[in-house]
């Protein structure tokens, strides 16, 4: 273990010694950035906007064309036909990444993660289903560590949803219908006026009632408190300055109110008068100095309250986070470009129901090189400092390589470092169900990747990488005892692989296919065990897409296969599934579409979430077949 500890030590000090010598050479000159198209870039991997075939990381981008082709109702809809495993549960959706649920979500690249639970057995996190899609421009996302870049949380990666800015006079309205009560109105508008100024506002209400699910016996079955009513507003206001300055507010809202049924009936946390609310508000202004530096101020707020019974509040939290960034784009020469920033974020929270309330702060700062060298090779060093009043200081080093072999194919390897601090509850929790651990370490850990990515030909394309990540101090809870608590194993480890293959048939046809394999061990001393075993929370041991997509005129339809295999049946109520989705649509004319959406075509009886240590089954089933219909028409 020491000497584990000394070679990270030593890995983290050479880079940062590296990193910090070449910041010394940093000109006085003005930097000029580069015109760029984000087809052809991608922002998230490194901070500033990097070629796609230069970035060392297995990286997914989802365009708004196809999110629109999709007519998609919510983000973790647009992750799973990306073959993006989504935990859905107890009133919110968690994604995975590299088979970890620890995956930082940005929003603009503004930190959104909470450090308390936010749906039952999460890690912290943000819940998915909070941001409308018609807000969303493009999704960025990024497998492996990025904590030398964003701290704590990206751990198995990083998803930066990025949002839509006015191009043009355009006002659209949506409704849709389907199963069970489904209901779904949208509007969104956005212009660009002479002065300068432009926005985009987008306002959305979803409804739905008990939804249905098939059991592991094939009967159907309604699940109780599973009704449910969001409302959600967005507002973006752009304005351009002069010498590419510029400013940018955004303001977010949601509230969401229903059942809160937890597991399914029969189980033991199924509440069948289980009620929840939810309010979210968030805002930020950046002031974007130049094409390459910005500063940026932002408070996020949620409070939650959940009922078991009906009547008695059992669990209400109110939780804010202030925070301000500072970012700086450097060119030094031809070869270096350096990007380095500022973070400082105070978060409170307050736990009626625990006798909780406490702030902590947090401080950071950054800088990484990212070095361009002969022969079409791009390496970058990078280093982060993280002060966490209570948790203590980290530092955090990546290093990455990539080689352009021709204009087709590059590869690509890197090693990086993470840290993950406990959530609030499992620092200070105190009920009857679970008492908090104050002695907690953060997670640490660092990942080593390959991968590739080939254009065979015009039409077709592979994209390869494989992953071996290990955690020191990972958090586990232990629930044979009453109350239960957290406490740091020994190690966990993690390795896979994600394989995609599109390909262009015709102008009219299109498929793409893709399979992922993640392992995931635990060795757990305190239980006596000197080995590692099989970690039964994982989701998706083995995973499989293959998506076929049509064009022809005006009509545009896709079907969708998803299947998972190698489970756990007891955590997951079964060791396979397979799923078929479907989206039609038809354009009756330039303003007008309309478009009809199938979901669990094979009427499967599966669930994304495992049970844990709360007994075996399907407690979290996801629904059975359904069905919506809409309309979108453009003003």
């Amino acid at each position: 273990m020491i000497n584990k500890k000394r070679k990270k030590i030593l890995c983290s000090l050479i880079s940062s010694a590296l990193l910090f010598g070449l910041a010394g050479q940093v000109s006085a000159e003005e930097t000029v950035q580069e015109e760029f198209s984000l087809d052809e870039y991608v922002v998230t991997a490194n901070r500033m906007p990097v070629k796609a075939t230069e970035v060392a990381a297995n990286v997914i981008v989802v365009n708004r064309e196809e999110i629109e082709r999709g007519n998609y109702a919510s983000v973790p809809e647009i992750l799973r036909k990306v073959n993006i495993a989504v935990e859905e549960g107890a009133g919110g959706a968690i994604p995975i990444l590299n088979g970890d649920k620890r995956v930082l979500i940005l929003v603009d690249g503004r930190r959104m993660n909470w450090d308390q639970i936010i749906t039952s057995g999460s890690a912290g996190g943000y819940n998915l289903t909070n941001i409308p899609v018609k807000n969303i421009e493009r999704i960025e996302i990024v497998h492996g560590p990025s904590s030398s870049l964003y701290g704590s949380d990206a751990v198995g990666g990083v998803i930066n949803i990025i949002t839509r800015k006015a191009t043009g006079e355009n006002t659209t309205i949506t409704t849709e219908a389907g199963s069970w009560g489904q209901r779904r109105y949208a509007f969104s508008t956005e212009n660009k006026l002479d002065n300068g100024f432009s926005y985009f506002i987008t306002a959305e209400r979803k409804k739905q009632d008990n939804y249905k699910y098939k059991d592991e016996d094939g009967h159907t079955n309604e699940f109780p408190q599973t009704y449910g009513e969001q409302d959600s507003l967005t507002f973006r206001l752009d304005k351009e300055l002069d010498n590419e300055r510029s400013l940018s507010l955004q303001v977010d809202y949601v509230d969401q109110d229903g059942g809160f049924g937890m597991m399914a009936p029969g189980y033991t946390y199924h509440y069948p008068y289980g009620y929840g609310s939810s309010q979210d508000n968030n805002i930020a202004l950046t002031y974007n100095l130049s094409k390459d530096s910005f500063f940026r101020i932002y408070r996020n707020s949620s409070s939650n309250e959940v009922s078991y019974n009906g009547s008695t509040i059992g669990y209400e939290v109110d939780r804010s986070a202030v925070g301000m960034e500072w970012q700086q784009r450097m060119q030094l020469n031809d070869q270096h470009t350096l990007v380095g920033g500022v973070d400082w974020r105070q978060n409170d929270f307050e736990y009626v129901s625990q006798n909780i309330d406490d702030s902590y702060t947090t401080k950071a700062i950054y800088l990484e090189d990212n070095w361009k060298l002969p022969h079409d090779w791009t390496l970058t060093l990078g280093s982060r400092y993280d002060d966490h009043s209570i948790i203590g200081n980290h530092v955090t080093s990546r290093v990455t390589a990539n080689r352009k072999l021709n204009e087709k194919t590059n590869v690509f390897a890197s090693w990086g470092q993470f840290v993950k601090s406990p959530t609030v509850e499992d620092l200070f929790s105190d009920t009857q169900w679970f008492r908090g651990n104050p002695n907690l370490r953060p997670e640490t850990g660092d990942t080593i990747t390959l991968g590739m990515n080939t254009k065979f030909d015009q039409d077709t394309n592979l994209q390869l990488s494989v992953f071996k990540s290990r955690v020191e101090d990972a958090i586990a809870y232990d629930y044979s005892t009453t109350p239960g608590f957290a406490y740091n194993i020994d190690e966990q480890k993690r390795r896979g692989l994600d394989l995609t293959l599109a390909h262009k048939l015709s102008d009219q046809w299109s498929v793409s296919a893709g399979y992922s394999y993640v392992k995931v061990e635990n060795k757990d001393a305190s239980t006596g065990a000197t080995g590692f075993t099989n970690d039964p929370d994982n989701s998706q041991p083995n995973g499989y897409r293959f998506n076929v997509q049509y064009t022809q005129d005006q009509w545009d339809a896709g079907l969708t296969l998803r299947a998972a295999s190698g489970r756990d049946a007891d955590a997951f109520g079964s060791r396979h599934y397979t799923v078929l989705d479907m989206a039609v649509n038809y354009q009756i004319k330039p303003e007008t579409k309309l478009y009809l959406k199938g979901y669990n075509l094979t009427n499967e009886a599966y669930s994304l979430k495992g049970i844990g240590d709360w007994g075996t089954g399907l407690a979290y089933p996801m629904t059975k077949r359904n069905f919506v219909f809409g309309m979108e028409q453009r003003i």
